[in-house]
C-alpha cells in the first residue's frame, strides 16, 4: 500500500512540473512606455511567460497592474549568434514597440504585426531590454 502512496505522490509531482516550469517565465524592467499587440503599456517590471506548453506561439506579458496581453509570435533562430534574455523594441517617432523577445539564447519569437506597422521600421531605432 506504501508503494502506491508513494507512486501517487510521485505521478502528482510529475503531471504539475509542465506547470511550474511554465509560470517560470522571463522577467524584465522596461523603463518607457511601449506598445504590445496593438496596447499602450506603462513603463515597469514584467513577466513575459509561455501560455501553452504544446505550442511556442502564444505567450502573456503582464505586470501587477495589468491582466496581461497576449502575445502572438512566430519563432527566429540564431544559431551562430547568442542573444541574452531580453526584449527588443522599436523606437519611432517617440513609440517603443515591442518587436521581438529572446527567452533562450538562440531561439527568440517575432512579434507578428500588420504590414501597415512594419512601415515605421525604416525609420526606427532598435532598443534592447535585457531580463534579469
Amino acid at each position: 500500500m506504501k508503494f502506491w502512496k508513494v507512486a501517487l505522490v510521485l505521478f502528482l509531482l510529475a503531471a504539475g512540473l509542465p506547470a511550474i516550469a511554465q509560470t517560470a517565465g522571463m522577467q524584465v524592467t522596461v523603463p518607457f512606455d511601449f506598445v504590445a499587440s496593438g496596447k499602450l503599456l506603462p513603463a515597469g517590471h514584467y513577466t513575459v511567460v509561455q501560455v501553452w506548453k504544446n505550442t511556442q506561439t502564444a505567450w502573456r506579458i503582464r505586470n501587477e497592474k495589468t491582466e496581461g496581453i497576449l502575445l502572438t509570435t512566430d519563432e527566429v533562430d540564431s544559431p551562430v549568434k547568442s542573444h541574452h534574455r531580453s526584449l527588443v523594441f522599436l523606437r519611432s517617432g517617440g513609440v517603443y514597440q515591442l518587436v521581438q523577445f529572446w527567452p533562450w539564447e538562440h531561439s527568440g519569437r517575432n512579434m507578428r504585426w500588420s504590414s501597415v506597422k512594419q512601415t515605421l521600421v525604416a525609420d526606427s531605432d532598435q532598443v534592447e531590454v535585457a531580463a534579469q
